[in-house]
């Protein structure tokens, strides 16, 4: 922490240095002033951390000092010197602005907790401002990176949705930024100074959701928290329906009921919701409630997989190569023109995510200005493979068993054609089949590629 600096102001000239003396041994640079106009004066020429004025003292007295602090310098704190008979006025002094009071005559280890426990406070309320400046400069609509036109679409529907109330849905595959979109809503709005509360319906079980989101006896649940602020629920699908249910009646009548409390509290909340999956078809099928469903789909915002717009991956990778420079202390200008191709390639089945991990792990492993084929891990080309092995999430409405099974059969033979550049037998010994077999297949299943 930088030396911070203390205005004394005090009509008692010892009392004034004595204070000074004791406050220089700590370490603190001091600045004294004998009235109240003068330590006005003192203040306007170089602002200092902190402010000790007497209560009484000639042409400005220490109330008045303290009105015209708190009026024009909020962030420097005041604490009163007072005597005895006067502590109802140092009290008083403490509703309109003053952090604490010091009685006189001082004791000196008072003295300093007091200093040190103010400054101690103005140090993490300047950190919590930093970082709130940070976090609202993070999440620009600027830093939603992409050239696409679905995602420049995305950013003109946020500019126009910011200052609104109207409950956002958003959907895409996991990976793609759901959360930095929500983020990005509410600290762009009117509330970004307010609670910005998340919760994944994914990560509990029902009981404990049912606690983390509407709270109890034993505490506050995260809805409260969020009151006046904005509250996110990600993985949306994974609600069970009998919270849905107590979720739907906050949303209607805008109150909480808190379990076990006889309590209603009102709330004033933006809601943002987030899903893998299509919600829409959920609810027609009775897997979620379609009331609810509609509530919250008031503005649908859809990202596409990473795949169907591949002409975000150049953009992406410049803005994460700057990124992850600085975190690591490097100064890769380039990549190989092979290497971005095979990223272009690349079919992302983690999204914006795998694409991080990737230019990540390039960064921490290149040495030189330029990052070249041989830092991706496994050349992406074994990575791709072990797509096929992905099994697909079985929707709560169930899936048709013989179509997975074919799609998953095309997709091996697929890659078994592209690896051997269409031979049939080189593919048909790779998959362990007999050629004829395969040539069989390849005229059953309509979406085998033909070379």
């Amino acid at each position: 922490m930088d030396q911070r600096t203390i205005l004394i102001a005090d009509d008692d000239h010892i009392e004034k240095e004595s204070l000074a003396t004791i406050l220089q041994r700590e370490g603190y640079e001091t600045m004294t002033a004998g009235d109240g106009k003068e330590a006005w004066e003192k203040i306007q020429q170089s602002p200092p951390d902190l402010v000790l004025t007497d209560l009484k003292m000639p042409y400005l007295n220490g109330l008045e000092l303290l009105s015209e602090i708190k009026a024009n310098y909020p962030e420097i704190e005041v604490v009163i010197i007072t005597g005895y008979a006067t502590v109802e006025s140092a009290i008083n002094a403490m509703k309109v602005g003053a952090i604490d009071y010091i009685s006189k005559p001082f004791n000196v280890e008072e003295v300093k907790i007091i200093i040190k426990k103010t400054l101690e406070k103005k140090e993490l309320q300047e950190e919590n401002i930093q970082l709130r400046k940070q976090l609202k400069e993070y999440y620009q609509f600027k830093n939603i990176i992409g050239s696409s036109h679905s995602i420049q679409e995305i950013v003109r529907t946020l500019k126009k949705i910011v200052n609104g109330m109207s409950p956002v849905l958003i959907t895409g595959e996991e990976g793609n930024g759901k959360e930095l979109l929500a983020k990005s809503i509410h600290y762009n709005s009117p509330r970004k100074d307010r609670p910005f509360i998340t919760v994944n319906c994914g990560a509990f079980q029902l009981e404990q959701l049912d606690r983390e989101i509407f709270g109890d006896l034993s505490g506050k649940g995260m809805l409260e928290q969020a009151n006046h602020g904005t509250f996110f629920l990600d993985e949306m699908e994974d609600l069970p329906l009998s919270l849905q249910v107590k979720f739907l009646e906050c949303l209607k009548d805008g109150i909480l009921r808190v379990s076990g409390k006889n309590q209603r509290i009102p709330l004033d909340i933006r809601y943002i919701t987030a899903t893998t999956e299509d919600l829409g078809r959920e609810a027609e099928l009775g897997g979620f409630r379609e009331d609810l469903y509609y509530r919250l789909a008031v503005i649908p915002i859809h990202i596409p997989p990473l795949r169907n717009r591949k002409e975000d991956i150049p953009l992406l990778v410049s803005h994460f190569l700057k990124q992850l420079n600085k975190e690591h202390n490097k100064k890769i200008l380039y990549i190989e023109p092979d290497a971005m191709n095979y990223l272009m390639a690349y079919a992302w089945q983690g999204n914006v995510s795998e694409l991080y991990n990737v230019i990540q792990r390039a960064v921490v492993l290149t040495d030189t200005d330029e990052i070249t084929m041989n830092v991706f891990p496994v050349h992406l080309d074994e990575v791709r493979e072990e797509e096929v092995i992905i099994i697909p999430k079985i929707p709560k409405q169930g899936i048709n068993l013989k179509e997975e099974v074919e799609k998953f059969e095309t997709h091996l033979i697929n890659h078994a054609l592209k690896r051997n550049n269409g031979a049939i037998t080189l593919a048909s010994e790779m998959l362990k089949l007999k050629r004829t077999t395969l040539v069989e297949k390849t005229k059953r299943l309509k979406d085998v590629t033909q070379y």
